[in-house]
């Protein structure tokens, strides 16, 4: 499994791959970070003057890493869409096979590959946590807590572009279905929002609304952003990204015998 790691962040580095998708996530979040210190500024002055109530530098924190974890779904397909494609695409799969390598390995591997380089790249965005200490005294637990839930997200996202990639020798159709499903799963709290259907089953009737909303990773993710941690949303991603990396690793398994 290390290998593979190794193997992984060895091709993320000595391509332009990696750097480019650094480049572009702390590009964004940088324009992020200049806007909303730009709404901080004038909310506490506003506040000076009695014409508005001030925002806490916790406030600023929760939004910008709501926007960090939806920035990293745009990210994400970019980084998975060759695990797997780029192996059938280059007939390489086949030689893995050969390899004394259990499955799980190689699926493991990849996907810890991946989770390193997003890793490092919200560690880099730990900068902005700076600027904020210079400027007043955030609760550093909260952000603490944020963070926890930006890497839970990113394991979500991480294994379904895995698991898509292994479906598709095709790099750029398994970004493109990365990307949609991902974009889909978050903004499918707002499509849930006022729907009121049940669906009667024999143990009883499931309302339509609040479970398309538990299915949502933005549901689970902002009580992170609030800095809470609550038992359900962790057994949330944990079993999600757990769930999506098995049936990754039966897809695997199943071009084995083909």
């Amino acid at each position: 499994m290390f290998a593979i790691i190794k193997k992984e962040l060895r091709s993320y580095f000595y391509s332009p791959i990696a750097y480019v998708i650094i480049g572009v996530f702390l590009f964004f979040m940088g324009v992020i970070f200049t806007k909303f210190v730009d709404i901080y500024q004038r909310y506490n002055m506003a506040q000076r003057f009695g014409q508005a109530q001030g925002i806490t530098l916790d406030k600023l924190a929760t939004y910008l890493y709501q926007n960090m974890a939806f920035l990293l779904c745009f990210l994400t397909p970019f980084l998975t869409m060759r695990l797997f494609a780029e192996e059938k695409r280059n007939s390489t799969l086949e030689l893995l096979f050969t390899a004394p390598i259990r499955g799980s390995e190689l699926v493991l591997g990849k996907f810890l590959s991946a989770f390193i380089l997003m890793g490092v790249m919200v560690a880099l965005s730990f900068v902005y946590v700076l600027f904020m200490i210079l400027w007043g005294t955030p609760d550093l637990s909260i952000i603490g807590i944020t963070y926890l839930g930006v890497l839970l997200a990113i394991g979500c996202y991480i294994s379904l572009g895995t698991l898509i990639s292994a479906m598709t020798s095709s790099q750029a159709i398994a970004a493109v279905w990365t990307f949609i499903t991902l974009l889909f799963l978050w903004l499918l709290q707002s499509l849930a929002q006022g729907i009121t259907s049940r669906w009667d089953t024999p143990i009883g009737s499931v309302e339509w609304g609040p479970t398309l909303t538990f299915i949502s990773p933005l549901s689970h993710f902002n009580s992170f952003a609030e800095g809470l941690v609550h038992l359900k949303d962790v057994s949330y991603f944990i079993t999600f990204t757990a769930l999506i990396l098995f049936l990754t690793h039966r897809v695997v398994e199943s071009n084995r015998w083909r």
